[in-house]
This record gives C-alpha cells, structure tokens and sequence, in this order.
C-alpha cells in the first residue's frame, strides 16, 4: 500500500497488541491526542470482532482488510498488522 502525505501508516504484530488497541494508539499518536480525550471506538466498529478477524489463525490474516470511520478519520486494519489512518477530508466543520 503506496503511503500519501496525508495518510499515516503504523505497523503492528498482532501477536504482541490487539488490532482495537492498536488503532486507538495510532490514532492518539498521529493526532497528539490522549487516547481518553479520543471517541469510544466501539462507536465505530466491534473491537472485539476486529481482534477476532485478524487473530483467527483458521483464516488467511494477509486477506483480512476492515475500514471504517473513526474520530474524524478513515481508518483501515489489514491483516498482516498494518493500521492506515487517512484524515476524512469530506467531515463537514461548524467553523466553516
């Protein structure tokens, strides 16, 4: 996957940190927020159905590909321990 300037993409073993944590640190990381000050991700997704997708040893993990929305951002897990942030350009702002 080709990063661009406004993606931001984090490598994980999913054997040492679980895909629902990993995305709530990346995030926390990229935008220099408290992982507290960050929306509840099971807002957006089922963590724990995440982690069972790419922890399930009976499946291929490299097939596995999740993306969904997430704290004002476009947030893909793959299965080989790849989280890709894209900041959602299309967010409508109040200020605006």
């Amino acid at each position: 996957m080709k990063e661009r300037p406004e993606q931001a993409v984090y490598r994980y073993d999913w054997e040492d940190v679980p895909p629902s944590v990993a995305v709530v640190e990346a995030l926390s990381d990229s935008t220099g927020r408290d992982s507290t000050d960050l929306p509840t991700l099971n807002d957006s997704i089922d963590p724990d159905a995440l982690d069972a997708l790419c922890s399930d040893s009976t499946n291929d993990r490299e097939a596995v590909t999740v993306t969904f929305a997430y704290a004002d951002h476009t947030v893909t897990v793959l299965g080989d321990g790849a989280v890709v942030l894209d900041r959602d350009r299309t967010a409508h702002r109040l200020d605006q």
